[in-house]
This record gives structure tokens, sequence and C-alpha cells, in this order.
């Protein structure tokens, strides 16, 4: 029988394979022993107990006021644990004043700025106010008091490593109300809300004058005051739906609006204008009034009191987006 030697080049490609795969095996082995071994387990990371919050204040304004003053004291949050409280003052150690008027639309003012508090639910934010705030209007400067010293407003849930970002947001035309025979202003929880900025759009656009000049307007003396648009929730159809500013059961068949915001004209572009900021993202009805100053915040008002709405329009709000709208 013939006998088959193996060449040269065979037996030098079997050591580098066997070679090669020592060499896979010991590093293999080098980096297990690195590890601490197979057995060895990671260690779990900590979860995060902290979130970080802020709180800021804004405005949708109202009309026959030049200045709407409020002295903010102390933030609260009320949750499972101990209530946590923030002092909200100004350079001297006094309580923070601000004039809400100079807020208007998207502006804010931030009283609380990036501070850690535990995560978890709080169930309720209390903004106290003090008796030295004020509003100024044609007839004079009256003083503003708060039922209990404090604004509650709902809670919210902070989430671990999440920035809180909030905003109080005032309605001014709703929350500010004038009890007959007293010489103050009251500013209620009604139509002041807390919202939460990574959630919240804006919507602005501009009123066509015809529907500011409409010989309905005429019972007003002065064209360029008492227009605002009505915001409502969802997507409505029959204008006689809607309803104005009033009280929860003064009249339950009306829809009442989520917010009122005045229309202002600009002389540069002979426009009328209206901004809505802090909106939670969702649909809207938009309705125009040229009436608005004769709409009173707690009692029901219709065409025979002067107040009336004219047109409907439809626009979606997206968090963190303006959406832009021609009421005609």
């Amino acid at each position: 029988m013939k006998k088959i030697k193996n060449s040269p080049n065979s037996l030098y490609s079997r050591i580098i394979k066997r070679s090669f795969s020592t060499s896979l095996v010991m590093a293999a082995l080098a980096t297990l022993s690195a590890c601490g071994g197979s057995d060895d387990k990671v260690e779990d990371q900590p979860t995060p107990t902290t979130s970080t919050f802020s709180l800021s204040v804004s405005d949708a304004p109202v009309d026959d006021a030049s200045e709407v003053v409020v002295y903010f004291d102390e933030v609260e949050l009320i949750g499972n644990e101990s209530p946590i409280t923030f002092s909200v003052e100004d350079e001297n150690g006094d309580p923070r004043s601000i004039d809400l008027l100079s807020l208007p639309g998207e502006q804010f003012e931030v009283i609380v700025e990036d501070t850690e508090i535990p995560v978890g639910d709080y169930n309720q934010l209390r903004l106290s106010v003090t008796d030295d705030s004020y509003i100024v209007t044609n007839e004079g400067t009256y003083p503003i008091r708060v039922p209990s010293g404090e604004l509650k407003l709902d809670g919210f849930t902070a989430q671990p490593n999440f920035d809180a970002a909030y905003t109080v947001e005032f309605d001014l035309r709703k929350s500010l109300v004038d009890p007959v025979g007293q010489e103050v202003i009251m500013l209620k929880p009604r139509g002041v809300r807390l919202v939460l900025n990574d959630d919240v759009g804006t919507l602005n656009g501009t009123v066509d004058s015809t529907l500011v000049m409409d010989e309905k307007c005429a019972v007003k003396t002065d064209m360029f005051i008492g227009n605002a648009v009505y915001i409502y929730e969802g997507e409505q159809n029959l204008l006689d739906t809607l309803g104005d500013d009033a009280d929860t059961g003064v009249d339950d068949t009306e829809l009442r609006p989520f917010t009122v915001v005045p229309v202002t004209y600009n002389e540069s572009d002979e426009t009328f204008n209206f901004t809505a900021g802090f909106m939670p993202q969702g649909e809207y009805t938009l309705s125009f009034s040229c009436t608005a100053l004769f709409d009173e915040p707690e009692t029901d008002e219709d065409a025979e009191d002067g107040f009336f709405l004219h047109t409907i329009d439809i626009a979606t709000v997206a968090a963190g987006d303006t959406t832009t709208v021609t009421i005609e």
C-alpha cells in the first residue's frame, strides 16, 4: 500500500489553527477572571427618589383693570408625608409681588425654581396670598382678598428623575369677583388652574374686523373694549349651546367656556389679535364676542342682557406647539 506523506504546508496550517484556538480560549478565561467570574452578579442601580419641581405664574387678563398686583408668600405641597413648604420672597425677604397683567398669553414668572422634592403623590398645591394684594381699575384702587388666604389647587404625581415644571394660570375674568356692598375684590380658585408645562400648547390668532364692527356691537360706546374669544372644550357644532362665563348650576343646559381671552387691537397692522397660553392639548371650539364687558362671572347673561356670541371655529392644540386661528 502506498503511504501518503503529510505536506509541510498541511502540518503548518494545523499548528496555526491549534495555536489560534488556544489563544481564544485563554483570552476568554482571562476576561471571565477580570469580571470576577460568571457567577458574580452586577449590582442593581438604586432607584431615584427625587424629582425637580418648578412653579411659575401666568395670566389671562381682565377688562377695566390697569394693575392686578398679587403678593405671593408661600407654596405648599400636600402629600402622603409631611407638607413641603417653599417661601416666595423678593430680594428683601418680603412676600413677592407680581402684577399679573404683565404676564398675558405665553408670558410667565418663576416663583419656585428647580428644587428637589421626594417622588410620590401630592394631592394639593396651596398658594398663599397676602392681604397686601390690590387691583387698580377705572373706579379706583381696591384690596384683593383670597378666601382663607390661600388658593387650593389640584395636585400632581412627582416621577423619579423628572423635571416637574408647572404653571399656575390665572384666568382673571373668571377668578376676580366683586362682592355686592363690599369695598374689596375677591380672588377665588375658580378660573385658576395648575398645568404641566410639557402638556400644554398655545392658541393665537386674529378676529375679522367685520365681527368687531357688527351692528349688534353698537350697545357699547368703544369698539376697542369688551372684545374676547370664548374657548370651549371639545368640538361643538351649535352656537346656541355655548354659554357665557357663569357658575356651575346657573344654567346647566349651556356649555361654559374653559377660558376667556381678551382681543386687543394692534395699531401697526390694524388687526384684532388674541393669545391663549398654557392650553392643555386637545380639541377646542372658539367663539368671538364683542360684548364680553357685559359678562358677569357668577351670573348668566344672554342676548337680552347685551351679551352674545358671533361664530364657531374649531382648533386643535398640540403640546409644545402654537396653533393659529382666524375667526371670521
